[in-house]
């Protein structure tokens, strides 16, 4: 009896393009003598690969056109271990998945006959991100294939979650170009460039290009009205957020021509299915809502918006068969009457009593405003990561 435990290191959220690093023990539990030839329990080989398998919601979403190509799916009961008739020593990583394999690196083999070799995996920066959408579920899996000598093959899953940064092959080119200058001599223009960097580190390059991604350029500045005027000023101090971010702005009612008696700012993510391989030509987008901000703004100069983004979220992408976006949904609740019928703000000085009117006629407009949303850094995503980065088995 041997005892199989894979660990991926650091926790399960990993940027695309990162190492990811297991370790993977394997213990002998057996408490029987070595039998008649001496020989110890022995186990063939050892191999790990990464893929990623894509669930549609087939009701919704039609791939009668991939289908046809080369894409083929497995009716099978999907668990975290599956066993390879004994007949066959191959790794087929995706052995009783449903779903479609969009994603395989190539296997890494550990071992045979028990010589050890570490290994390690990087994720491609050209996948999609985890997703859990109510068209399409992306998820990713370490499939680890070992085999006893003379027992059936046996798949070992662990799950994790992955974040994709957009366009970050460019970073990366970006960052090799300043390593090989400063391995030659040449002089490098940026003082913050280590001179004795000798080689890539792909979370630093990922966090530096999230940096430079996400940070504030200059204020936007919108003016929201409607057919009687302008309701409001809102300025935001960029559009580019990060998971965990808190999005900051503030909201002007001074100066206006429609008085705003309350507004209402949720933030909305918007799964889009690509026209292709929509069910009906008229279907829309799933729309979902996460975090809100409500208050009254009767008599109000200025307020603050502040909407934080969940770390559990998926960040915006764009894939041949799904895309997400992110918008801020506004609400706003104007009066029909003129400013000037409305209580207004009195000198705290005066002894005027302020008194609120015993009706308001009043109407809703709504409008959205599109925000990007990027990954953050995999350390902060681990802390809300449901996700167990262990599996033990025994083969």
């Amino acid at each position: 009896m041997i005892e199989v435990i894979a660990e991926i290191l650091r926790g399960p959220v990993f940027i695309a393009g990162e190492t990811l690093h297991c370790q993977i023990k394997f213990t002998n539990k057996s408490t029987n003598e070595p039998n008649s030839n001496g020989n110890f329990e022995k186990i063939s080989w050892a191999s790990v690969q990464l893929h990623c398998q894509r669930y549609v919601n087939e009701q919704k979403v039609n791939l009668q056109q991939q289908q046809a190509s080369n894409i083929k799916s497995n009716d099978s009961t999907a668990t975290n271990v599956d066993v390879v008739p004994l007949d066959s020593t191959a790794l087929i990583a995706t052995k009783g998945e449903t779903g479609q394999t969009v994603y395989t690196s190539k296997p890494c083999v550990l071992f045979c006959d028990l010589k050890l070799h570490p290994g390690e995996e990087t994720i491609s920066t050209h996948v999609p991100p985890t997703f859990r959408g109510n068209y399409v579920k992306y998820s990713y899996k370490l499939t680890i294939g070992t085999q006893r000598v003379n027992c059936p093959t046996t798949l070992i899953r662990v799950p994790f979650r992955v974040l994709v940064i957009p366009d970050l092959d460019k970073y990366i080119r970006q960052d090799r170009a300043a390593v090989a200058s400063s391995q030659t001599g040449t002089k490098i223009d940026n003082p913050f460039v280590c001179s004795s960097r000798t080689e890539i580190d792909s979370l630093t390059t990922a966090l530096d290009a999230l940096q430079i991604l996400s940070s504030r350029t200059h204020q936007n500045v919108y003016n929201i009205s409607n057919n009687r005027g302008r309701v409001c000023r809102l300025t935001l101090f960029k559009n580019s957020f990060k998971l965990g971010e808190d999005i900051l702005g503030t909201i002007d009612f001074d100066q206006t021509d429609v008085p705003c008696v309350q507004y209402t700012v949720t933030l909305q993510s918007e799964e889009t299915l690509s026209p292709a391989y929509r069910r009906k030509s008229s279907q829309l987008s799933n729309v979902t809502s996460y975090t809100k901000q409500s208050e009254f703004s009767l008599s109000t100069l200025e307020t603050h918006l502040s909407i934080s983004i969940p770390l559990s979220c998926t960040p915006t992408f764009s894939m041949d068969l799904v895309s997400l976006r992110w918008k801020l949904h506004f609400e706003f609740v104007t009066s029909k009457a003129p400013r000037s019928l409305l209580p207004a703000n009195v000198d705290s000085s005066s002894s005027t009593t302020w008194s609120t009117a015993n009706s308001i006629e009043v109407e809703s407009m709504t409008w959205d405003l599109p925000i990007k949303i990027l990954p953050t850094n995999p350390y902060f995503a681990n802390n809300v990561a449901k996700v167990s980065c262990t599996t033990v088995v025994t083969i």
